[in-house]
This record gives structure tokens, C-alpha cells and sequence, in this order.
């Protein structure tokens, strides 16, 4: 099996070591009201944003060995392994997407979080009766309670107003999937909750596995609030809220994006909220727009930007293009234990850096 080489959760590259992260994370309710306070400190950061971009769809055929392999197989999660994690308030509404335009100087008007991903209110779900491997095209769930992991091996299915108890894997380069207004638990799986290719994720919930996302080729994450990742306590995994170990035509919009797990004894936890590793192969044509990095001081940075010499394919990066964020300080001011931001290359072809700014309002330079 390839491991990744992703940095120790809380390690620094070029930095010496030492405390990993701190003695607490952030859980995933005081988040929430990190969100809601940070709309209130921000006048100058936006986030409005289009209606939803195009959904991934399929492209080029990759080969089968590109795809990240997982670590052992996990038991299919119970269900509500994770419950209690970003529950959602019994007065909301369903999400819908703003259809402001996004500018710096706009003001800050929410990001995802309880009460505008998952299931909307009102929503009544019936228990799934499915297979738990996808195989026919078009295939639709709504409104449904799914509580297995599904393999997707069909083109055009869509999981819509549902809740899924365990990961959601799709397979074939050919294949497509699209989430929305969903909740997915992926419980204690050592495994990303959704990967890995073809894949659009819309005002949904991702909570649980080793990482919320996974995504090596033509992914679409919106609106969408990803956070609550599990942690084993004697596994020294590393968690992100959203991981590329080599990826292209990945798309972040709008999303809160939080690795909240506090690192534990055997030295596991968060490496950070978004990652761009070049551990499997090259990574172009990202765009990282108007979300969210919550702060914990337990991860090393809240954005690893892809460039690192000491990786496989680390100095092959292209089109990595990062505007219009807002990087929550936290307690020690960096967002993350020592930055915001790393390994994201000023020189690289197609890279863009603008108008990414602090929660409290201040411009936020690249590393």
C-alpha cells in the first residue's frame, strides 16, 4: 500500500520540531459560533459568492494505479457514529446558494455551518432498502436514510435531502457522482468520508473517516461545511478536512473548512484543513475561493499549497489559485500553530494569490 508522505500533524517543514498541537481543539458546536462571531468582526471580507459552478463530470480516463489507496479496511460504520456533530437547529431552513457576487470588499455574510448544510428541515427520511454498490446509471436517493458505505460504479447518480451512515467511495474515471443538501457520517472508517474523482458536493455535511475529502481528479466541494474528522486513540493518523495527494481540476467554494480533532497520545491528528500534497503525482488547476479556515493550533498550518521539494512530484505544481479566503487568528493569532499558509509557490505557472484576508479583516500576504 503507498503511504502519503504528508507532514506529522502539527510539524512545520523547514521548522524545528516540537509541539505538535496543542491541548485543545476546537469541537465542532464552538465552531459554529466561531462562524457566527466571525461575521460580526469582518466588514471588509465577504463572501457572497455565484450560483453553483459547474458540476465535476467526467474526463480524460486516469490509470488505476494513480488512485490514493486507504489504509485497512474498517468494519461499515454504525450508525450515527459521529452524531451530536454539527446537528442541525430545529428552525432552519435549507440552504440555498448566495447570488451576490464575490468581492473583498464585500461584507461577510456567513459561512456553512448547522444550520445551512445537511438535510433540510422538514425533510421526513425513509430507510434506505438499495444496494450499497452503485451500478445503474442515474441512479437518484432521496430523502433516504443509507446506512452503509456506497461504492459508486455508474455514471450521473445523485444522493439529494439524505443521510448516509458510512463513506461514499466512487470508482472509474468514467462514473460520476453529486451530493447535495446531504449529511455523510463516515464514522471511525480509516478511509476519506467521500473520495475520489468525478465527485460535486453541494450545502451538505461531511463529518467522520481519516478526512472529509478526498480528491484526485475533477472534484466540486461548495456551501458545504467539512469538520468533525475521527480519530482512533492509539492511531497516529493524520486528518485533514480536505486532502490531494496529486490531484487536478479540484474546485473549494464557500466551505467551512475545520479539522477539529485534538491530537492524541500516539502522536496522530491534523496536518490541516485544506492539503495539496505531491506525493502520487503533479497538481494543477485548483481554485480555493471564499472559504472558510477555522484556527486550531493543534495542526501546523490551516493550508498546505502543494510546493515541496523533499515530495515526489512536490515542484510540479501549476494553477493553484487561492482568492478570497478568510483565515480565522484563534487564540494564537496564526490560525494554525505556525501560519496560515505553506508551501504555496509565489514562482509557479498559473498560481494566484488575492484578496485572502484575516477574520479580522486584514490583508493576508502568501507565505
Amino acid at each position: 500500500m503507498r503511504q502519503s508522505t504528508e507532514p506529522a500533524p502539527g510539524s512545520a517543514p523547514a521548522a524545528p520540531r516540537g509541539r505538535r498541537r496543542g491541548a485543545v481543539a476546537i469541537p465542532a458546536a464552538l465552531t459554529v459560533l466561531a462562524v457566527l462571531a466571525i461575521g460580526g468582526a469582518v466588514a471588509v471580507a465577504r463572501l457572497a459568492h455565484s450560483d453553483v459552478e459547474q458540476d465535476a463530470t467526467p474526463s480524460a480516463p486516469v490509470a488505476s494505479g494513480s488512485l490514493p489507496e486507504s489504509g485497512p479496511a474498517s468494519s461499515t460504520p454504525s450508525p450515527g457514529a459521529s452524531q451530536g456533530l454539527g446537528a442541525r437547529p430545529t428552525t432552519s431552513g435549507s440552504a440555498k446558494p448566495s447570488t451576490a457576487k464575490s468581492s473583498a470588499a464585500t461584507a461577510l455574510t456567513g459561512f456553512p455551518g448547522a444550520g445551512d448544510t445537511g438535510v433540510p428541515d422538514g425533510v421526513r427520511l425513509s430507510a434506505y432498502s438499495g444496494p450499497c454498490t452503485i451500478t445503474r446509471a442515474d441512479t437518484v436517493i432521496d430523502k433516504r436514510h443509507v446506512r452503509c458505505s456506497l461504492l459508486i460504479k455508474a455514471k450521473n447518480v445523485t444522493i439529494r435531502s439524505s443521510r448516509v451512515d458510512g463513506t461514499i467511495r466512487l470508482e472509474g474515471a468514467s462514473h460520476s457522482l453529486r451530493i447535495e443538501d446531504s449529511e455523510i457520517d463516515g464514522g471511525q472508517a480509516y478511509a476519506p468520508t467521500v473520495g475520489f474523482e468525478n465527485v460535486s458536493v453541494l450545502r451538505s455535511e461531511v463529518r467522520g473517516g481519516q478526512h472529509s475529502v478526498n480528491c484526485y481528479r475533477n472534484c466540486l466541494v461548495q456551501d458545504s461545511w467539512l469538520h468533525g474528522q475521527y480519530l482512533p486513540d492509539g492511531g497516529d493518523w493524520h486528518l485533514n478536512a480536505f486532502i490531494s495527494n496529486g490531484g487536478s481540476d479540484i474546485r473549494l467554494v464557500h466551505n467551512t473548512l475545520a479539522c477539529d480533532r485534538p491530537t492524541n497520545a500516539a502522536g496522530g491528528g491534523c496536518s490541516a484543513n485544506a492539503s495539496i500534497f505531491g506525493d502520487f503525482g503533479p497538481n494543477t488547476n485548483y481554485t480555493i475561493r471564499d472559504n472558510l479556515f477555522v484556527a486550531s493550533d493543534e495542526m501546523s498550518y490551516c493550508f498546505y499549497g502543494g510546493y515541496d521539494e523533499k515530495k515526489d512530484y512536490g515542484t510540479q505544481v501549476s494553477g493553484i489559485v487561492v482568492t478570497g479566503n478568510v483565515f480565522q487568528r484563534g487564540r494564537n493569532g496564526k490560525c494554525g500553530a505556525y501560519g496560515p499558509a505553506t508551501s504555496w509557490s509565489r514562482s509557479a505557472s498559473g498560481n494566484v494569490w488575492r484578496d485572502n484576508v484575516w477574520s479580522d479583516g486584514k490583508p493576508l500576504p502568501p507565505d
